[in-house]
């Protein structure tokens, strides 16, 4: 029965010791973002990582060659919004409404992306859209 004890303890604080780079790598809109700063880019996608906690979207602005880097939502919260991982894919034209990163000129928190069709696709929270 010690050993058992033992071995739960041991488990649980491996676990504690894994969990604070979970932590650290996840955070608030606000503490990266700047919710007074808004920013439109409209440009091609180039990339798309739909991985949790956040789903990340490249483009390249139009009239530009530098891309910029869009956080989204989690890819659980952005089902529920009607995304799927074929929403986006590289080559599509977009138009991004945001968040300005606080220190990275080239990033930005996705609240909405709009495709070349007109269909809009929400990525914030409820809080974030004003709802």
């Amino acid at each position: 029965m010690k050993i058992l004890t033992t071995a739960a303890i041991l488990l649980g604080l491996s676990s504690l010791i894994a969990t604070p780079s979970l932590v650290l790598a996840h955070h608030s809109v606000g503490a990266t973002f700047d919710p007074q700063a808004t920013v439109t880019l409209e440009g091609t996608v180039t990339k798309i990582d739909w991985f949790n906690p956040h789903i990340w979207i490249y483009i390249t602005v139009d009239g530009s060659t530098e891309e910029y880097q869009c956080e989204g939502s989690s890819p659980n919260s952005l089902r529920r919004r009607g995304w799927s991982k074929d929403s986006l894919n590289p080559g599509d034209h977009v138009t991004v409404e945001g968040l300005k990163a606080r220190n990275d000129p080239y990033s930005c928190y996705a609240r909405s992306v709009k495709l070349a069709d007109g269909k809009q696709l929400f990525s914030g929270n409820a809080s974030e859209l004003g709802q």
